[in-house]
């Protein structure tokens, strides 16, 4: 029983980990929640700031990793 319970929080975290590097405008509604539910208490101020970050359209990445450089000299981001 504990073990699935394990791999099933590890999957759902890595599922969230690469939905938000591959579609990150569709975790803005998690995002933003967290940062309001996190605004009321004084716990986690660092999550809190991250969450408010990625809660808005420009804080999150724009796919890809949000790699920088990706129209220098014609490359690309892979």
């Amino acid at each position: 029983m504990v073990q699935i319970l394990i791999v099933t929080v590890l999957v759902l975290c890595c599922a969230a980990y690469w939905l938000q590097r591959l579609a990150p405008t569709a975790t803005i509604p998690f995002w933003r929640a967290l940062a309001g539910s996190l605004q009321g208490t004084q716990a986690f101020p660092s999550l809190r700031a991250k969450a408010e970050r990625l809660a808005t359209p420009n804080g999150a990445s724009s796919g890809c990793g949000g790699c920088k450089g990706c129209d220098k000299k014609g490359g690309g981001c892979h």
